[in-house]
């Protein structure tokens, strides 16, 4: 059976674990965006949040350090006796350095060992009180000063010490809070800090006045930590240590000028809120969410300072993409007799499919001859006439792929004209765009416009792809109005009626015995004949006034001008995939709601 400690902790190690999900997405949109500047400092800045999460999560079965740092002479060892209630638990004194070891205040040597094992054995003193056993949950150490004679050695312990705690109580001179040397020592622990808290603590302060210690120097020490360290604090406490040891033993001449002393605010945050099991879990918890939350909103803060040079990119790119392929439409319009005869091949072709009767079955025919007259006109062109006539023989017998191949002949030409002309224009749109880019954080790099213009290959398929689909579509249009049942049968009828005329008398005059003369099937077959050629006619001019080749393709062509606005480069552009994948990024971190 799971005790609620352990079902709590499986639970955080679920959401840490989506935490680090968090950040390696993060990280992973960070890595595309290549172009981008700020991006490898936020991708680092993902890899060490990770890190400083990982170490959290291998603290969670521990009991949290709270670590005591301060330079010589502020009183940190008086601090550590006092909340011991020992007096010379640590050592304390004016013979500097007064701390050489790291101090473990516990009961027991074993929750020692983690800090044994990463600082030595000869490092690391353990000590004990009858307080030790109501830290159930909570090693308290005191470390080496941060400026003594003894620096050298014992600035690696403190730096090791800083790295595996969970707490930092910083403590600061009342007389001289603002030494310069102490704050910059932990200026980088402090900004890569990845405990549950920070505490200050200003001690000696009955030293002072104590309205000038309220009014001014708490509060101006606070904002220059802030500044300092470029990070706020948890809390800043104002103690007088040494009142609260068993012997004070003051200085007749430095006795305490006010009883203003927050020691019991410090003691009931260790020994109360901090010593208990679910607050190590809970702490921990929402520090790896801070971490993840502060990475968050700093790649957010980055974007957003660039959001309007972004925004005005993606709106000038949108603009210059339109034009360009308003441009490439325009160049597309050639008026070339291979291309026109493709799209009316493939007009009658789709006929021929949906007609019926004779008429379908003559429009069947002169698709086909249509494309053996594309052979026989083959025949007269330069090149050898054995090839040329076996192409047409070859043309006539692959009826299919041969009339897909003439309409993709003049398709391919079409394309390519738009491409030229598609780079031309972009390339001249380019510089505005660029300094947009620049000034949006991307790379200099961007303004060689030959570098960041799209595919041609993939281009080309995009712009051929909408083509056909305008023109197939416009071509399916007309077929299915010139294939209507009403006109297939007004033009079908005579043809109809005189088969069914003919047809009628041939059968009375056999089954009475009286055979018709030749002459009667011969002006019959040549009845039905000139109906049809007259049929076929009527429907050819249909088809010219209706759905000829330049109706058919300057249609297809407004269609495709229409499509301007849908026609986006951006899968084929890596600067605009990058734009596109950035402008996303920020809208997804505005999104995102804290926890």
């Amino acid at each position: 059976m799971l005790s609620n400690r352990q079902t709590a902790a499986l639970k955080a190690f679920g959401k840490i674990e989506g935490y680090k999900n968090d950040l390696h997405m993060l990280g992973t949109t960070l890595d595309s965006l290549t172009l981008w500047r700020p991006a490898t400092a936020l991708r680092k800045q993902c890899d060490e949040a990770i890190r400083m999460i990982n170490a959290i999560a291998e603290r969670f079965d521990r009991k949290l350090v709270v670590t005591i740092v301060g330079p010589c002479g502020a009183g940190k060892s008086t601090l550590l006796n006092a909340l011991a209630g020992v007096d010379d638990l640590s050592p304390a004194g004016h013979q500097r350095p007064t701390t050489g070891q790291v101090i473990v205040f516990s009961s027991d040597r074993q929750d020692a060992e983690q800090l044994v094992a990463g600082l030595g054995s000869e490092a690391v003193a353990v000590r004990s009180s009858p307080a030790a056993a109501i830290l159930e949950h909570v090693l308290l150490i005191d470390t080496p000063d941060t400026d003594s004679a003894a620096y050298q050695t014992h600035g690696p312990l403190v730096r090791q010490a800083i790295a595996r705690s969970d707490m930092l109580i910083c403590v600061f001179d009342a007389e001289n809070p603002k030494r310069k040397d102490h704050v910059d020592f932990l200026a980088p622990f402090i900004r890569k800090f990845s405990g549950e808290s920070l505490v200050a603590v200003v001690n000696k302060g009955d030293r002072q006045d104590e309205d000038e210690l309220k009014s001014r120097i708490l509060p101006d020490f606070a904002a220059y930590l802030q500044t300092a360290w470029q990070t706020g604090v948890d809390r800043m406490l104002c103690t007088s240590a040494r009142r609260h040891l068993q012997n004070p033993r003051f200085d007749e001449t430095a006795a305490p000028r006010h009883e203003f002393d927050q020691f019991d605010e410090l003691h009931e945050l260790i020994f109360d809120t901090l010593n208990r099991a679910g607050y190590v879990v809970d702490r921990r918890l929402e520090n790896t969410r801070s971490i993840r939350d502060f990475i968050f909103a700093e790649a957010g803060r980055e974007i957003s300072g660039c959001r309007t040079s972004l925004a005005a990119a993606r709106q000038q790119m949108r603009e210059a993409e339109k034009k360009s392929f308003l441009d490439a439409v325009s160049a597309m319009k050639s008026d070339d007799s291979r291309q026109l005869f493709g799209v009316g091949l493939l007009i009658y072709q789709k006929l021929s499919q949906r007609l019926v009767g004779p008429l379908g079955w003559m429009i069947a025919i002169w698709a086909r001859l249509l494309i053996f007259g594309a052979g026989i006109a083959a025949m007269f062109r330069f090149g050898r006439p054995l090839s040329q006539i076996l192409g047409m023989i070859s043309a006539w017998r692959h009826f299919k792929e041969s009339k897909a191949a003439v309409a993709e002949t003049g398709n391919e030409e079409r394309v390519g004209a738009g491409l030229r002309t598609y780079r031309l224009s972009s390339m001249s749109n380019w510089p505005d765009i660029a300094e947009s880019l620049v000034a949006g954080g991307f790379d200099s790099a961007v303004r060689k416009v030959e570098d960041t213009l799209p595919d041609s290959g993939a281009f080309s398929d995009k712009l051929g792809e909408i083509w056909s689909h305008c023109l197939n579509g416009e071509m399916e249009r007309m077929a299915g109005r010139l294939s209507g049942i009403l006109l297939q049968l007004v033009l079908n009828l005579p043809m109809f009626a005189v088969l069914g005329y003919t047809g009628w008398i041939t059968v009375e005059r056999f089954l009475q015995g009286s055979y018709l003369a030749l002459n009667f099937f011969v002006h019959a077959l040549w009845t039905i004949g000139i109906i049809l050629l007259l049929s076929f006619f009527l429907f050819q001019i249909l088809v010219r006034l209706t759905a000829g080749p330049e109706r058919l393709t300057a249609r297809a062509f407004e269609k495709l001008k229409q499509r301007a606005d849908q026609f986006d480069t951006s899968a084929t552009s890596p600067v605009s995939k990058q734009l596109d994948a950035l402008i996303q990024l920020g809208d997804v971190l505005d999104s995102i709601d804290p926890d």
